[in-house]
């Protein structure tokens, strides 16, 4: 019987060490979903996930704006956006093109401590200045509003034990990796609107 799953051709942005990309290209290899890792783009060229990207024999692209962003993601037949770490904004106009087909990792359980200038350690700063019980990492469809795109999945951690920020990040970062591969996998199993546009290949 034939798998019906999708399979997508996805691009990856990020903007630093690309932990969160490790861990597609070990999931992919591992089987974990299906859909091929067809790019990786960065906004800034000295990020550590392009070199991750080169050992994985994945094509990287160093965006330098929308016009020639998009033009790379249509040379390498993108149908599928996964930001892992990327720390700027989607311009309007990919926001356009690739709507309902753009998913972000977010290390909070959203609606919680999202929003403009919430990311990375700020998160996690913030977290453990209130006292939180848990925190976790959450996958999100990305639209204009900033973490408030619909919730795909969320993973949950007790940090009652964490002993600085830097501790939950740590503990947060485990589930990051561990949800953008069950994400994938989901939306690969789901029949929802990014069917329409995948190409029959």
């Amino acid at each position: 019987m034939p798998d019906s799953r999708l399979r997508l051709r996805i691009a990856v942005f990020v903007s630093g060490g690309g932990t969160n990309l490790q861990a597609l290209i070990d999931g992919k290899r591992e089987g974990a979903f299906q859909s091929d890792l067809a790019l990786v783009v960065s906004n800034k060229p000295e990020a550590y996930g392009l070199e991750r990207a080169r050992q994985a024999g994945i094509p990287t692209f160093v965006e330098g704006g929308d016009k020639s962003l998009i033009q790379a993601l249509e040379d390498h037949e993108i149908d599928f956006i996964v930001l892992a770490g990327y720390l700027k904004i989607i311009g309007q106009d990919l926001l356009e093109k690739y709507q309902g087909r753009i998913i972000n990792i977010h290390p909070s359980l959203l609606p919680a401590y999202g929003g403009m200038g919430m990311y990375g350690l700020r998160v996690h700063e913030a977290v453990f200045k209130n006292g939180e019980d848990f925190s976790g990492a959450t996958v999100h469809f990305v639209t204009e509003e900033v973490d408030g795109g619909h919730i795909i999945l969320q993973l949950k951690t007790n940090i009652r034990k964490a002993s600085s920020p830097e501790a939950i990040q740590k503990q947060v970062l485990r589930l990051e990796h561990v949800a953008l591969k069950l994400a994938l996998s989901l939306i690969e199993e789901e029949d929802i609107e990014i069917r329409t546009f995948v190409r029959n290949r």
